[in-house]
């Protein structure tokens, strides 16, 4: 949690998956507080570090009488002396809580510090004095196999953590194609800027532009003109078919992002995230952010948030959106999804935004889906 007096709220990750169908990914009942600890790291998507951790618990959606995990919050504890003081911890966790339609919580500390137990405690007798009492809380120094963890609420009933490798969430987040990381500061340098590369893909940017605004000027008709945009797509396709395999030439970066400066072609883009190719895209959007600055790093970085947030990673779509922002704060897009993303809505009140781009692609003869 960030202890800058302008920050009203302390900053969090949320991960939600809306779709219980989607093989019980996070909603899922846990049989023990050794196996429910060993769960986050894949419900996160990444092993937590000095954070507060909250289980929120629901009605299974389709088990009577079953108490289900349907949303896990990370707080972060680290850079604040005293994380129980931090203005605005209370107010968004009851938030959290109130937008998940939570009936109880679990607590988990998580700090390898000398003064973890003690933080641990002064978090609970806090967030008590507010009114938020947990069903069940633990502390441990380290989400690892065999780790011990503390029963806050129930002195005595301490164990060890499974490993987190080997948790059915885990199984099922590989499964799906989804990646655990051993830190968040991992998922943040997914969209590092790449200062070398940057300054080989501007090198091309001005030349692909002027190509592209040329070429529409020359094709005179309608039709010429959506010919041209077909073709253009038609040649980012083929590009993304194989970003995850083979990193794109700068050149071809620079032209990529000259492309996404038609807002026709950017509207198809963001219909990718309901397609087969989601990941291809998401790779290639990756690279254009670290290679890209301004408008641009933040349309690409967008990009790859809104397909982050369309497949429930709600933890990478806002680190995604945050630096859209960073880059250009007055993004459009971006600040609708970080407003989206602020007040919880679940994906599938954003994916309306894949549909339209499906769409425009049928309307050009492409189908991407």
């Amino acid at each position: 949690m960030e202890a800058d007096d302008e920050v009203h709220a302390p900053a969090f990750d949320e991960s939600a998956d809306p779709d219980p169908a989607k093989d019980n990914i996070v909603l899922r009942r846990v049989a023990n507080a050794g196996e429910l600890i060993a769960a986050i790291p894949a419900m996160l998507g990444f092993s937590p570090h000095r954070s507060l951790v909250v289980a929120l618990l629901g009605p299974h959606p389709s088990k009577d009488g079953i108490q289900a995990i349907g949303a896990v919050a990370r707080f972060d504890i680290d850079s604040a002396a005293d994380p129980a003081k931090t203005p605005g911890l209370t107010h968004v966790l009851e938030s959290v809580c109130l937008s998940q339609n939570a009936s109880s919580t679990l607590m988990i500390v998580v700090d390898d510090r000398a003064t973890g137990v003690m933080t641990a405690g002064n978090l609970l007798r806090h967030l008590a004095q507010e009114g938020i009492e947990p069903s069940h809380a633990w502390w441990v120094k380290r989400i690892a196999a065999g780790a011990r963890y503390r029963d806050l609420l129930r002195p005595g009933r301490d164990g060890r953590v499974d490993d987190p490798r080997a948790s059915a969430v885990a199984f099922a987040q590989v499964l799906h194609g989804h990646q655990i990381r051993a830190s968040r500061d991992e998922l943040t340098d997914l969209l590092a800027p790449n200062l070398v590369l940057a300054d080989q893909v501007r090198s091309h940017l001005a030349g692909a532009v002027a190509r592209y605004r040329d070429d529409l000027a020359a094709a005179h008709t309608p039709d010429r003109v959506r010919e041209q945009r077909r073709n253009r797509i038609v040649w980012v396709l083929e590009r993304i078919s194989t970003a995850e395999e083979l990193p794109s030439s700068a050149q071809d970066l620079a032209t990529i992002v000259a492309l996404l400066h038609d807002r026709t072609i950017r509207d198809i883009m963001y219909g990718l995230a309901r397609s087969e190719y989601h990941g291809a895209a998401e790779a290639l959007w990756r690279q254009i952010a670290s290679a890209a600055d301004g408008y641009d790093r933040a349309e690409a970085a967008t990009l790859f948030g809104y397909s982050a947030y369309y497949h429930g990673n709600t933890v990478l779509a806002g680190i995604a959106i945050a630096t859209a922002l960073d880059a250009d704060p007055s993004h459009a897009m971006a600040a609708l999804l970080e407003i989206a993303l602020g007040e919880r809505l679940p994906a599938e009140q954003i994916r309306v935004l894949a549909d339209v781009g499906v769409s425009v692609a049928a309307e050009l003869g492409i189908d991407i889906t």
